[in-house]
């Protein structure tokens, strides 16, 4: 399963229970979720804080293309 429908598996689950996060939010709970199960909860912070900036870079990244997207359809 990619990363993408994790995130959006984990959005239909978050809204089940009432919950309610944006994208970059749902990837900061998946993203940690995967560390903590693949550092079987033995994790640092060091290791916490480069997902937080993984995180953080893809979305930036996406906030960049939607913004090229919507000048490049007016243009």
């Amino acid at each position: 399963m990619t990363h993408e429908e994790k995130i959006n598996y984990m959005k239909i689950a978050a809204g089940i229970v009432g919950y309610g996060f944006d994208t970059k939010g749902l990837d900061m709970l998946v993203s940690l979720y995967e560390l903590v199960i693949e550092k079987r909860g033995a994790t640092d912070v060091k290791t916490i804080t480069s997902v937080e900036f993984e995180v953080k870079k893809r979305a930036d990244n996406k906030s960049k293309s939607d913004l090229l997207d919507k000048v490049s359809t007016k243009v």
